[in-house]
C-alpha cells in the first residue's frame, strides 16, 4: 500500500501541486484554525506535507515547520520551494510512520493532513495519532484531515457514473469507506479510505486526544468547485467568508469533501 501511494504521488506531483488552486478552501480554512489555536513562533511537524504549499503559507505566518513526505518528487519540489526559508526546520523523505521527525522536538502542533486518507485500518490510524500524542507538548494540538464518504460518492458519480452498477463499487464504498472500482477506477486518486464525520471524534479519543473542533472545509461547495470558480471576485470573497464562518455547522459538514479536525493533548 505504501509503495502504491508513493508511486501515485511521484507520478502526479504537478497535479497535486496545482490541486489547491482548484480546491481553494483548504488553505484559508486551515490558516483560520491555525490562527485560532496556535501562535507565531510555534513549532509544527507537517507529516506527509505534499508539495509544501501549505507549509509555505504557515511559514509566512511566522510558524516554524518540519516537513516529511513519502514521495521523492514531493520532497524535491519542497526543497526547491522552501529550501532557503529560515522557518524551515528540516525536510525528510520517509514513510510517515517511520519518520524521525516525530522525535526531533516536543511539538506545539502536528499536522496530519494526508495520511488519514490512505491508511485503511483503524489500528494504523490510531497508531499514527498516538505517535502525535506522544511527541506533542502538553496542551499541543493535532490538526488532522479526513475525506468524506459523501464527497467520494459525488466525485465517483461525476467521474464514473456506471460505478453505481458495480456490486463492489458504489455500494461497497458507501458501506465500508473504501473500494477498488468506484472511486479508484476513475484513475484520479489512489486507493483510500473515506470517513463519515461521526467517526472522527472516537478515533481521536482512542489516541488520548481531546476533540476540539470538526470543520467542513468546503461547506456547500464540496465536490462542486466549478460553482465557486465561476463567481466574480467579490462573490468569491463573500462565499469564502461564509464557508469559514460556518465550518462547524453540521449541515455544511455533511456537504464537505474534506474534514479538518483539531484535537489537543491534555496538559
Amino acid at each position: 500500500m505504501h509503495e502504491d501511494v508513493r508511486e501515485y504521488y511521484n507520478d502526479h506531483v504537478k497535479d497535486e501541486d496545482h490541486r489547491l488552486d482548484e480546491h481553494p478552501f483548504e488553505i484559508p480554512v486551515l490558516l483560520h484554525y491555525a490562527g485560532k489555536y496556535l501562535n507565531p513562533g510555534d513549532n509544527i511537524f507537517d507529516v506527509a506535507c505534499g508539495t509544501g504549499r501549505i507549509a509555505q503559507q504557515l511559514m509566512k505566518k511566522g510558524y516554524f515547520v518540519g516537513l516529511n513526505d513519502l514521495s521523492d518528487e514531493n520532497i524535491r519540489l519542497v526543497k526547491e520551494r522552501l529550501g532557503t526559508n529560515r522557518n524551515l526546520l528540516f525536510t525528510e523523505r520517509n514513510d510517515a510512520l517511520e519518520s524521525e521527525g516525530w522525535s526531533k522536538k516536543r511539538w506545539d502542533a502536528i499536522f496530519i493532513l494526508g495520511p488519514m486518507y490512505h491508511i485503511i485500518s483503524e489500528s494504523e490510524k490510531v497508531k499514527m495519532l498516538t505517535m502525535a500524542y506522544d511527541n506533542l507538548k502538553p496542551g499541543g494540538y493535532v490538526f488532522a484531515s479526513f475525506m468524506t464518504r459523501a464527497g467520494a460518492m459525488v466525485y465517483g458519480l461525476k467521474n464514473n457514473p456506471k460505478g453505481i452498477l458495480y456490486p463492489d463499487g458504489a455500494l461497497s464504498q458507501w458501506e465500508t469507506g473504501t473500494d477498488n472500482r468506484f472511486v479508484e477506477g476513475t484513475e484520479y486518486f489512489t486507493h483510500a479510505y473515506f470517513a463519515h464525520p461521526q467517526e472522527v471524534a472516537p478515533l481521536l479519543e482512542k489516541a488520548g486526544l481531546k476533540p476540539l473542533a470538526l470543520a467542513g472545509v468546503e461547506g456547500i461547495f464540496g465536490e462542486r468547485f466549478e460553482l465557486y470558480h465561476r463567481l466574480e471576485e467579490d462573490l468569491k470573497n463573500a462565499w469564502m467568508d461564509f464557508v469559514i464562518k460556518h465550518t462547524e455547522d453540521p449541515h455544511l459538514i455533511e456537504h464537505s469533501k474534506h474534514l479538518l479536525s483539531i484535537s489537543q493533548k491534555p496538559g
